[in-house]
C-alpha cells in the first residue's frame, strides 16, 4: 500500500518484515524520525495508529491462510505474531467480525471477489504497458439512504473504454445533452455513474445519471433505486482517466479492503462527480468519489489517507462526501488538506 513519501520507507520495512518482531524505533528511523514524532505523524497521514497498522495487515495475512489453506489456526496465529490463540481471536473477531473458524467457512468467496477484482485490474495495466506515479486518495465510510438514480445506458468493456474513451463519447453524445429533461435533482453540481463490472469476461455496464427525488418513471431514461447502507467511499485529488480508475480499483480491492475489515454487500461501484466552488466563489474545482457498497465491522466511519499509482497528484486538498441527516443527498463537508 502506498503512503505520504515522507512516511514510505517504514511502510515498505513494516511490510517486508510484517512477520517477524518489528522493532517500532527501527520502524521510524526509516523515515528519519523519532518514535514519538512518527507516532502523530503517521495516524495523520493515514488515519491508522502504527499499532493498528501492523495488527490489521497481518491480520489481513491471517484471513487468506484462513480460506486458502488447512493449517491449524493457532499456526496461524503465531506465524502472524500473535502469541496466543485467544489472542489472535479477540484481535480477528474485533476486525472482521466473526471468529476465525467462521470466517474460514462463510468467507471464501468474499475474498476470492476480491481477489478477482484485483487480478482483473492488474491485468488490465499490464496489458496497456504504461507506468504509473503515485497519487494520494483517500478512503471513507459512510452511510447513504435510499438513493433514486435518473439517467441512460451503455454496454461496453473496460478495455474497449480505456482505448477508445466511449463512455466518455457517451456522455458527451447522449446523456449531456439531454440532461436539462431531468427534473427533481437532488444535488445540482452532482452527476454520477454506476456500474457493474465482470471480471471473467470483461463487460462493463455503465449508467449515466443523477440523483432524484423518487423512483417515480420518467419516459426516455432508466431508472434505479439503491437501497439505504454503507459505502467505502475513495477520493482521489481528481478525476482519473479510464487507466487511472483501473488502479484505484486495484488499490481498493487489492490492498484496502483486505485489512478494513469489511465486506463488499453488491456488486456495482457508483462514480461520483461534484463540482465544487472554490473558497473565492469565481470558479470550480472538480471532485471525483467513487462509492462501493459495504457491511462494515462497525458503523463508526473509518479513514484512510492513503497513495495509489496514477497519474500525478493536482490540487493539494481532498473534499470528504457526507450524507445530509433528512433525504441521504451527498453534501461537501469542506476541505481537508
Amino acid at each position: 500500500m502506498k503512503f505520504d513519501p515522507r512516511i514510505q520507507p517504514s511502510i515498505d520495512y513494516m511490510d517486508s518484515h510484517l512477520l517477524e518482531e518489528l522493532d517500532l524505533e527501527d520502524v521510524a528511523r526509516q523515515s528519519g524520525y523519532s518514535l514519538s514524532s512518527f507516532y502523530r505523524f503517521f495516524q495523520a497521514l493515514t488515519g491508522f495508529t502504527l499499532k493498528v497498522y501492523i495488527r490489521n495487515r497481518r491480520l489481513a495475512y491471517a484471513a487468506r491462510q484462513l480460506v486458502f489453506t488447512r493449517r491449524r489456526i493457532l499456526d496461524i496465529a503465531l506465524d502472524a505474531g500473535f502469541h496466543s490463540q485467544e489472542v489472535f481471536h479477540r484481535a480477528f473477531v474485533s476486525l472482521h467480525g466473526i471468529p476465525p473458524g467462521e470466517y474460514r467457512r462463510t468467507r471464501k468467496a468474499s475474498v476470492e471477489q476480491l481477489d478477482r477484482m484485483d487480478a482483473f485490474a492488474r491485468r488490465l495495466e499490464e496489458n496497456h504497458h504504461r507506468s504509473m506515479p503515485q497519487i494520494p486518495v483517500r478512503a471513507d465510510i459512510i452511510r447513504r439512504g435510499w438513493v433514486h438514480l435518473a439517467g441512460l445506458e451503455i454496454q461496453t468493456t473496460v478495455a474497449e473504454n480505456i482505448d477508445t474513451l466511449c463512455i466518455s463519447r457517451f456522455w458527451q453524445e447522449s446523456f449531456l445533452p439531454r440532461l436539462a429533461e431531468i427534473p427533481h435533482r437532488l444535488v445540482p453540481n452532482m452527476l454520477a455513474a454506476y456500474e457493474v463490472t465482470d471480471p471473467r469476461d470483461d463487460t462493463l455496464l455503465h449508467f449515466a445519471c443523477v440523483e432524484v427525488d423518487s423512483p417515480q418513471p420518467l419516459p426516455g431514461f432508466c431508472m434505479r433505486s439503491l437501497e439505504p447502507g454503507y459505502y467505502a467511499a475513495f477520493t482521489p485529488r481528481r478525476p482519473l482517466n479510464p487507466l487511472e480508475y483501473v488502479v484505484l480499483v486495484q488499490f481498493a480491492y487489492g490492498e484496502w479492503f483486505p485489512m478494513s475489515g469489511c465486506e463488499i454487500r453488491a456488486p456495482f461501484t457508483m462514480d461520483l462527480y461534484i463540482d465544487q466552488p472554490t473558497r473565492d466563489g469565481r470558479s470550480t474545482i472538480p471532485q471525483m468519489t467513487v462509492l462501493v457498497p459495504i457491511h462494515p465491522r462497525q458503523p463508526a466511519p473509518l479513514c484512510c489517507q492513503s497513495h495509489w499509482r496514477g497519474s500525478p497528484p493536482g490540487l493539494e486538498m481532498n473534499v470528504a462526501v457526507d450524507v445530509d441527516n433528512k433525504n441521504g443527498a451527498a453534501v461537501v463537508t469542506g476541505f481537508h488538506g
